[in-house]
């Protein structure tokens, strides 16, 4: 890995860029972050990214790009659905202590990277389920995200399951790299896109805000 101090210079530099100055807890915590993911990738298939610069680009400055486009409740209950290897919700929790949140996943040794980190980084409030969200929300007697964030998995595909997921009046945020998302369910509507430009030209981001209709009762 690359000297500690430059990750560290490029990990400040860039989320500041994105409107965040990260204490230097928070800043030691994605560089424990950083160490423990690529010692686990060795073995598990957490990320295809190995460069530690680029970790931080497109990992975690991704992340937090949902952050500078939503303003999250304070202490609301965030869903990451698909989070893999804890990509976009724990970047966010690190940043943002008083949220609440639930990492879905359904891959058993994914999950065990997942309660390991979260150990490692003594992080409160964060639950790690194993399952795919169809799974969560039948395991869930009632909706309990304020805030749903989906990265790596087709919208269309769970769209119907992200509806009744989120509470009435929440908002999922949709990582993407091309505009134009729509939502075929009447109980979602675009709230608002947001572009943003990853460090050293690793690309872009759009994040599409979407927000939850409370349904009539049925």
């Amino acid at each position: 890995m690359e000297h500690e101090r430059d990750l560290r210079e490029f990990l400040v530099t860039s989320t500041k860029e994105l409107g965040f100055s990260l204490t230097d807890h928070q800043a030691q915590q994605f560089l424990l972050y950083l160490s423990q993911l690529l010692t686990w990738n060795r073995t598990i298939n957490l990320t295809n990214i190995t460069d530690p610069c680029e970790v931080i680009s497109k990992h975690f400055v991704d992340s937090l790009t949902g952050l500078s486009a939503f303003n999250f409740p304070v202490q609301g209950t965030v869903l990451d659905v698909g989070s893999g290897g804890g990509f976009p919700g724990l970047p966010i929790k690190i940043v943002r202590e008083d949220l609440r949140l639930i990492l879905v996943e359904p891959s058993t040794k994914k999950c065990s990277f997942l309660r390991s980190i979260v150990g490692a980084l003594k992080l409160s409030q964060v639950t790690v389920f194993t399952g795919d969200l169809q799974q969560y929300a039948n395991h869930e007697a009632t909706p309990v995200a304020d805030v749903m964030v989906i990265r790596a998995l087709r919208f269309d595909e769970i769209e119907g399951t992200v509806a009744r997921t989120l509470m009435p009046n929440g908002h999922l945020l949709l990582y993407g790299t091309k505009k134009g998302t729509k939502s075929r369910s009447n109980a979602l509507r675009v709230e608002s896109t947001h572009h943003f430009t990853l460090p050293l030209g690793h690309g872009g981001r759009v994040i599409t805000v979407l927000s939850a209709r409370a349904l009539p009762d049925s």
